[in-house]
């Protein structure tokens, strides 16, 4: 059976293993007039979310018989959260997180296997601004915006005495050499309808990329790709939980 609760507080940051110490420890006590699963879902709902970051609101699924929520193990584990603060620098305007085949270890109180941990991010223009101006500040004037399907980077370069602004438009991709990072790949490049030097665009995209950096986020991820949907950046990627204790 499948039970959704929710919550509209923000979570402080917390260890995962809260959530062992929840379902192994406070299931059997519950609450009073309260199912096991009814008990479980109030435990995870309160402590899961807590390692993701503080949100606007979290709303939380779980799903697993009573029987084996009782003892520990989950089916699977939702999480939807608005305006989710994952690291100091970045707050996601909303995000997916889906925990499969779930189990505690009820004496060690700690997380005992995970089958796979997925997760899905969209980032608007306000909170990317925010983000750029923390993470760029040495790059006075570096602006990103976000349109339907791409996105539009100016840049600030200087080559000896010539200063100017380049504008690139592209999109996201992941980067070759990390995997919490996200770059910007140019299609197209010009200074007013001018198109510049290659060594001008060279110049503008070290100063851009990595244009996204998931590296500060609470849990540990792997990003699998990235798209531009209707002006909302979107990431897909992976979470490693066991390296979370």
């Amino acid at each position: 059976m499948l039970l959704t609760l929710s919550t509209k507080q923000g979570m402080p940051r917390r260890s995962l293993m809260y959530a062992a110490i929840a379902l192994s420890g406070s299931l059997t006590a519950g609450c009073i007039g309260s199912s096991p699963r009814t008990t479980a879902a109030h435990k995870i709902a309160d402590a899961l979310p807590r390692i993701v970051g503080p949100a606007k609101h979290y709303d939380v699924s779980v799903d697993g018989n009573a029987f084996s929520l009782s003892r520990g193990r989950a089916k699977s584990v939702h999480i939807e959260g608005d305006d989710v603060q994952v690291s100091p620098e970045m707050t996601m305007d909303h995000m997916t997180i889906d925990a499969r085949d779930v189990s505690f270890d009820r004496k060690q109180h700690r997380i005992d296997h995970v089958g796979n941990v997925a997760f899905t991010a969209t980032l608007g223009q306000r909170h990317l601004d925010n983000y750029i101006r923390q993470m760029k500040s040495s790059y006075p004037g570096l602006e990103v915006a976000l349109r339907w399907n791409d996105m539009e980077a100016s840049v600030p370069v200087s080559i000896k005495s010539f200063t100017t602004t380049a504008r690139l438009s592209g999109t996201l991709t992941p980067s070759p050499s990390s995997s919490t990072q996200l770059e910007f790949v140019g299609e197209d490049a010009s200074i007013g309808i001018v198109p510049i030097p290659h060594k001008i665009v060279e110049l503008a995209l070290e100063r851009l990329n990595p244009t996204l950096d998931l590296s500060g986020l609470r849990f540990p991820v792997a990003v699998k790709g990235a798209s531009i949907d209707r002006g909302k950046i979107v990431i897909r990627g992976t979470a490693d939980i066991a390296r979370l204790q």
